[in-house]
């Protein structure tokens, strides 16, 4: 049976992997930080548990050597309270170059290094930089924005340069925007909808850049920023948004760890389609009590992700589309469910 290390093994991914992981019996090694505040989520759990910090080259190289493969979720999506954006970047690059060295070192032992890295590579945000087409897929240019997009694209040709060099047997996933537990009932909102064109206004080079937004901003701000939202442009046409239940993006890491034909390869990881904000509105309404606002918006705001690659060469079948997604949501608010249920 083999051993699997999982870095960021509390993380809404990583947590999400290890239970995957146990029910299919494999060993899991669970690399988490020293005081870890989200150690509960591995309570009661068949596994090893590891403290230590992956800026520890020692303690990395000693945790690989008693695995036979390795699932890298671990690294900071934002710059942590207290920490200035050099540390931040630093960890999340720093701590794959130690993991990859050390597997690179035992290549031919390993049999899998799969390595979360993140859409934002391209990115598909188009409310900060507008992407050359719709949907995006693997093959879309690398234009990058930002310091954690930057460490997500130099962890990306880390793992690639040690695989050319080693023959480690590498697979990288590119998840959109993670969600998980209640999550998906603040998407799809007024207050989503305002921080998207927040950011527009930011980005000149955005796909929904423009210039007289402040009336539009002022009225937005007015309503409750929970009410869900039914944004369309000035033809009618809804916005989309297609974000990544963290359950997927789990399912995407044990594919990557077990299908042959993923050796080598990047895979996008993203809910089963792009959701309309139409449709996922009147949901969150119904979840939440809150009635819908429809508005309409000079712009068209998509953000978008091609999986047919992963459906292809990894079997990836995504599971959780926005209907699911709510129900489960509104079981983890009442506290009917935790949010790890495959169903």
């Amino acid at each position: 049976m083999s051993i699997v290390l999982v870095t960021g093994a509390t993380g809404q991914v990583g947590s999400r992997v290890v239970r995957k992981l146990l029910r299919r019996g494999y060993r899991v090694q669970a690399f988490v930080m020293p005081n870890d505040p989200f150690s509960g989520r591995l309570a009661g759990l068949d596994l090893e548990v590891v403290e230590g910090n992956l800026l520890d080259a020692a303690a990395v190289e000693q945790s690989v050597g008693r695995a036979d493969a390795v699932i890298h979720t671990a690294n900071f999506v934002g710059c942590p309270p207290g920490m200035d954006e050099s540390a931040f970047f630093d960890n999340n690059v720093r701590s794959t170059l130690h993991l990859a060295l050390a597997a690179g070192r035992q290549a031919e032992r390993i049999q899998r290094f799969v390595h979360i890295s993140s859409s934002a590579v391209y990115p598909n945000d188009s409310h900060v930089l507008a992407p050359c087409y719709h949907p995006v897929d693997e093959e879309h240019p690398k234009r990058f924005t930002g310091v954690y997009a930057m460490s997500k694209w130099i962890g990306e040709d880390i793992v690639e340069a040690t695989r050319r060099e080693t023959g480690l047997r590498t697979v990288i996933i590119r998840p959109s925007g993670i969600v998980s537990g209640e999550a998906i009932l603040s998407r799809y909102t007024v207050g989503f909808v305002i921080n998207v064109l927040r950011s527009a206004q930011r980005h000149p080079r955005s796909e929904i850049h423009y210039p007289h937004i402040a009336e539009t901003l002022k009225e937005l701000e007015q309503a409750n920023p929970q009410q869900p939202i039914d944004a369309r442009d000035a033809d009618g046409r809804t916005w989309l948004y297609q974000p990544a239940d963290a359950r997927d993006v789990a399912e995407a890491c044990i594919l990557a760890l077990e299908e042959p034909n993923a050796v080598g390869e990047a895979f996008n990881v993203a809910a089963p389609r792009p959701i309309p904000f139409a449709e996922a509105a009147p949901l969150i309404s119904e979840a939440t009590g809150l009635p819908v606002l429809t508005k309409e918006f000079p712009v068209r705001f998509i953000y978008d992700l091609s999986i047919t690659k992963a459906k292809t060469l990894l079997g990836y079948q995504p599971r959780w589309d926005i209907a699911p997604m709510v129900r489960s949501a509104t079981a983890v608010r009442q506290g009917e469910a935790s949010g790890y249920e495959e169903e």
